[in-house]
């Protein structure tokens, strides 16, 4: 049976920009302010580097705010310049062309009242490989597939004056490979909606002699594969409780106490100086533990695989991300980062 890895990318930003008229509606104050001001929304997605895929395009077909008593609010036309389209019913992006904190401008100008929205909901053409797809590494085509057709997520809460948010996919843990069908199932499982005034970015440079001179990472066929960056929320973790990428589907037992990530990270060579660095973006404020692994070729998005994090044995560090801050952790033999 052919078996396939789904890599992490946090998806590339598309950008929303979303302006929300005054007035009091479902509950909310009227003598607040800030609820008879117009604010504007920027939602955009957010993409890493993935290491073995060519292109992971989606087809946007509708994008719905919910809210509790007042009708959804739907967006099904899209304009955008940079793909050359005006007044379509859809849209199809590679993730992957948007990297980082590079965007796409998806719509801007729509009014909605200030407040609580209890979803966002992202509707996806698929299915069929002439609308989302995966490219693999040998430019075979295979399907993407959503259950329900529609990605589903908390809704932002907006308040008077500009503000902006992206959704961070880590398809470490949403994209999952189905060897039965042989499609890529998109989930929501570490996607996350993320409000960029609060959110914090961390990245950094990777050392080489983490996974081609230190052992046992040195005994690697190829010392560029398997090599990711793994972070882990809610305070520092010890090290025994540092897992691989798991759900609660896992079909695998999962040691007691086992913490999944919060986030992962591939490397990615820089085409300039040919040295490796990552990048982790929109990471809400808090304590972390980072951990590298060069084990981790065979991580699978649902089922704990036992992966020896971290690996080189020294590569944990304890990290605080304050709102908004851009932290820098490089990895390295006997390396620090406070």
């Amino acid at each position: 049976m052919s078996t396939k890895t789904a890599y992490l990318l946090t998806l590339p930003v598309l950008a929303l920009l979303l302006s929300a008229t005054g007035g009091c509606s479902c509950g909310f104050d009227c003598n607040n302010d800030r609820d008879n001001n117009p604010a504007t929304l920027t939602l955009g997605f957010s993409d890493q580097d993935l290491e073995e895929l060519k292109q992971v395009v989606i087809e946007v077909d509708r994008i719905t705010l919910q809210r509790s008593g007042v009708e959804d609010v739907v967006i099904d036309r899209f304009t955008i310049d940079d793909l050359g389209l005006v007044d379509a019913d859809s849209f199809q992006v590679d993730l992957l062309d948007y990297q980082g904190l590079n965007q796409l401008p998806v719509f801007e100008g729509l009014e909605l009242a200030t407040g609580s929205y209890s979803r966002l909901l992202i509707s996806i053409l698929e299915g069929d490989i002439n609308l989302s797809y995966v490219q693999e590494s040998d430019d075979s085509l295979t399907p993407i597939v959503v259950a329900g057709g529609q990605l589903s997520l908390p809704g932002p809460s907006l308040s008077s004056g500009e503000q902006i948010f992206t959704v961070e996919f880590g398809l470490a843990q949403a994209l999952q490979y189905q060897p039965g069908p042989d499609n890529y199932l998109l989930t929501t499982n570490g996607v996350r909606l993320m409000n960029d005034a609060t959110a914090a970015s961390l990245s950094g440079r990777v050392n080489s002699d983490l996974f081609d001179s230190v052992a046992p990472c040195d005994a690697k066929t190829d010392p560029e594969t398997g090599n990711r960056i793994y972070l882990y929320s809610s305070g520092p973790a010890p090290v025994v409780d540092l897992a691989d990428v798991f759900t609660s589907s896992s079909s695998t037992t999962v040691p007691a106490g086992k913490r999944a990530p919060y986030a992962v990270a591939s490397m990615a060579q820089d085409v300039l100086t040919g040295g490796w660095q990552y990048s982790l973006g929109y990471i809400a404020p808090g304590d972390y533990t980072l951990a590298f692994s060069c084990n981790a070729a065979d991580d699978n998005p649902v089922n704990y695989d036992g992966i020896s994090i971290p690996l080189p044995e020294d590569q944990v560090y304890d990290i605080t991300l304050d709102e908004g801050e851009r932290a820098v952790c490089d990895l390295a033999p006997d390396a620090t980062c406070s």
